[in-house]
């Protein structure tokens, strides 16, 4: 059995702008009777919940791919994931020195790379993708749910609205929340429950930092994959129709040309 680690033992650097890194190093000195070729992970993270002031700092450590344990802020200590991790855990927990320096590595670490990366990255700005889609089968006269999918942007803060007819809708508006998508970026869903009708026209309007001008994105019922395809069907059907009229006819003339008139034979007057 390996004796505990030493988290100071496992180097990790908190360079200008990093907010998560991964640190793969070898140690073999503290490994005790471990394997000639292995590898010893550790990854500090950073989090920070929609972009809140609260950090969450994860302090993990890996052996082989295998997560042995890990600090958490939230909780204040070491957690185990596996049996050889408790006993880390336990080491590690045990000394208060160690506890000291991760609970303080929120301040010292997170929040001091979280601002010096904002210097850099106050101008960084990505520019949404926008697209809508009906969740329910499309059909005039009944209710539908259009969704506005608004992704990949950057910063957070964004405007979006829904245009029906050149009129804003607001009573049948729902959202979802600002969701994360782990690279900086953001995403966001926002619902129309409607009934559309025959020449409306629906417009997700999106406001953001990134754009000079509103995007908008439109979208009409006769537009939807449903109608055209009900469209497709009629073309085809009618198509259908006319071949397989033209073809009876053709035979029918056919049938009525080549068909031998048989005499009649008339009984004489007297």
């Amino acid at each position: 059995m390996r004796p505990p680690l030493n988290p100071s033992a496992w180097k990790w650097c908190a360079g200008a702008g990093t907010v998560l890194l991964a640190l793969l190093t070898l140690h073999g000195g503290h490994c005790g009777t471990a394997p000639a070729d292995f590898v010893a992970q550790h990854k500090a993270e950073c989090h920070f919940p929609d972009g809140s002031e609260r950090v969450r700092f994860l302090d993990r450590y890996f052996y082989n791919q295998e997560e042995l344990a890990y600090f958490d802020s939230d909780v204040g200590r070491f957690v185990p994931k596996t049996e050889s991790g408790k006993i880390d855990a336990d080491y590690w927990n045990n000394d208060p020195a160690i506890l000291e320096d991760e609970r303080t590595a929120v301040e010292t670490f997170c929040k001091y790379n979280y601002d010096v990366f904002k210097q850099y990255a106050g101008s960084w700005k990505v520019i949404p993708k926008v697209r809508i889609t009906p969740t329910k089968t499309m059909s005039l006269d009944h209710q539908t749910m259009l969704v506005c999918y608004v992704e990949d942007f950057y910063p957070p803060a964004i405007n979006i609205s829904w245009i029906k007819n050149g009129k804003e809708e607001t009573g049948s508006v729902m959202s979802t929340e600002m969701l994360q998508n782990g690279d900086w970026t953001y995403q966001i869903h926002l619902f129309l429950e409607t009934t559309p009708e025959r020449g409306d026209t629906y417009v997700c309007q999106v406001e953001h930092s990134s754009l000079k001008s509103p995007i908008t994105v439109e979208w009409k019922p006769d537009s939807s994959e449903s109608a055209k395809s009900k469209r497709l069907t009629g073309i085809v059907g009618f198509v259908l129709g006319a071949i397989f009229i033209t073809l009876g006819l053709i035979i029918y003339l056919k049938n009525k040309k080549g068909t031998p008139r048989i005499p009649v034979p008339q009984n004489d007057v007297a």
